[in-house]
This record gives C-alpha cells, structure tokens and sequence, in this order.
C-alpha cells in the first residue's frame, strides 16, 4: 500500500491569494496592503480554527468599516476558488487503485472550508481530510503530517506528499515523507504515476 497526499489550494482547487484580498479590499474601501497586513496579523488563529469566520468578519469590521454583511463578504473572500476538474479526477483515480489510499492536508480558514465542504463532494471519498482550521494545525508543523499518516495507516517512507510551496514540502520530507512540489500538473502526474511504480 502507498499514499498520496494532497494539497487543496492550486494543487486541487485553484485558487488566487491576491484575488481574495482585492475582493476584501473592495468591501473595505482600503489598499490591498493594509487588507493582507491585518490578515497577517490573524493568520495563524484564523488558520488553526481559533478565529471563526464570524470572528474574522469582525476584526476586519472593526478595523476597516465593511460595507458589506457576513455573506456578502465569504462569497466575496470565496470568489477566486474553483474546482481543478482534472486534478480532482486523477486523485479519485489513484483513491480507486486497490494498493493506493489518498488523503489531503490543507492550510484554510473557516471561511474556504466551508466552500471546500460545499463545493467539493469527493472530499467524502479520500481515506484522510485535514484541514487547518478542523485539527488546530499548520503545516508545515511535524504534527499535521504524523497525524494524516496516523489517519491513513501508513508509514512515512510509503507516502508522497504534493504541495505547491517549498516549505510545506519539505515540513513533509523532514518527517519522513517523500516530497514532491508541485508546478503543473503534467510534470506532477508523471512524477506520481512513478513514484508509485517505484
């Protein structure tokens, strides 16, 4: 048995950073700048489950004025994320192989789980979903990795972690997995169809 554990966030589901806060920013009448400061500032607690969405909503209401509600501002905070049609297909695939199980760690905020879970069914078929928000971890912390590997039965050196960032990557490969940064998905699903030759 092997592993293939994914990253959500323009590995799966494509998504734009810059897009999410200039949406923001437009509800706030402020610069770009000053939207991703705050949100620095809230990163972590939004992205460990201890900022809801409501409680984010909040602070940047607070701080900036919002000229918009709750829902106005998670569809617009939500607006840039959409489904990689052909990503999803292939992790299914590798999910239907009788020697291969799939799971997901994604970095996310209440806000985007909250699309993800709505807008992505095959969520339900992977052996493993973590999400930030839900286990109160980020990677590239040690833990949310042993804890998918815990979740999928597996030991480090029998899964292949795929991340777009190099520091997420290698948070994975420093516990053991093996690691692939993801580029586009011609070269990844080369790599993968390798690997799991191998």
């Amino acid at each position: 048995m092997k592993a293939v554990i994914f990253d959500l966030g323009n590995v799966l589901v494509n998504y734009d950073g810059v897009d999410t806060f200039t949406a923001v920013s437009q509800l706030a009448s402020v610069s770009l700048d000053e939207i991703h400061g705050h949100y620095k500032q809230h990163e972590h607690a939004f992205g460990t489950g201890q900022l809801s969405g409501p409680a984010y909503y909040q602070k940047l209401d607070e701080a900036f004025g919002l000229s918009a509600s709750y829902d106005r501002f998670a569809a617009a905070f939500c607006r840039n994320q959409q489904r990689n049609e052909a990503a999803l297909a292939f992790a299914c695939e590798l999910q239907g192989h009788a020697n291969v199980t799939v799971g997901i760690i994604s970095n996310t905020n209440e806000v985007h789980a909250g699309w993800l879970h709505a807008n992505l069914p095959e969520l339900d078929q992977f052996n493993s979903v973590i999400l930030s928000n839900e286990v109160g971890l980020l990677k590239p912390d040690p833990a949310i990795y042993e804890l998918a590997l815990n979740q999928l039965d597996i030991s480090a050196e029998q899964a292949l972690f795929v991340d777009d960032l190099a520091e997420n990557v290698a948070g994975g490969t420093a516990v053991g997995l093996n690691g692939h940064l993801h580029k586009d998905w011609p070269r990844t699903r080369h790599f993968i169809e390798n690997w799991l030759k191998s």
